[in-house]
């Protein structure tokens, strides 16, 4: 014979070790956990007629909980609600582009607006910022011999050589 089931938290009594408030408005009670000696969740202690000593009031960070008014202090700053430290190298906004698109700095002019005197000056101070660069690059097309059946195999369409190309150039830069 099996044993009865326990009852229903919303028919008749509320479950032992949890809330004994009872929510109207859902029509049962309350099925948070009870302090070990106490009938009422941390939740529902201030609305319990016998452990009304102490005043709960709304978190002013976030009003979905409550606290005990003369723990305040001591909530906020552990409260998950609250605002966490920036790390140092965060900057607010910093993509987020021009705040009004109409506030276009002055010294930014489309290239297609400069006269053929001005696009001459400024390609002469480009070229003279690169003088000291070392900017030879050479371009290498690298290959494998293991790959070369496959590059050449007729079964292999465009999409396929493609993709093994850059599996051959992933390979080549990967262990640079």
């Amino acid at each position: 014979m099996e044993a009865p089931a326990a009852t229903s938290p919303s028919i008749g009594f509320p479950i032992d070790g949890r809330c004994n408030y009872f929510v109207e408005k859902k029509k049962r009670f309350c099925r948070m956990v009870a302090a070990a000696g106490k009938r009422f969740c941390g939740e529902h202690a201030g609305s319990a007629e016998e452990e009304n000593t102490r005043k709960r009031i709304l978190c002013p960070l976030d009003p979905k909980h409550t606290v005990y008014e003369d723990q305040l202090a001591k909530h906020l700053k552990k409260c998950n609600s609250r605002e966490k430290p920036k790390p140092d190298f965060f900057i607010q906004d910093i993509n987020a582009g021009l705040k009004d698109e109409t506030e276009i700095p002055e010294q930014l002019v489309p290239f297609s607006s400069l006269s053929e005197e001005q696009l001459e000056n400024l390609i002469k101070k480009l070229r003279k910022a690169s003088e000291g660069l070392n900017s030879t690059h050479e371009d290498h097309i690298m290959s494998h011999p293991a790959l070369h059946d496959a590059l050449n195999d007729p079964r292999n369409g465009d999409c396929a050589v493609k993709h093994l190309k850059q599996q051959m150039l992933k390979m080549f830069t990967s262990s640079w």
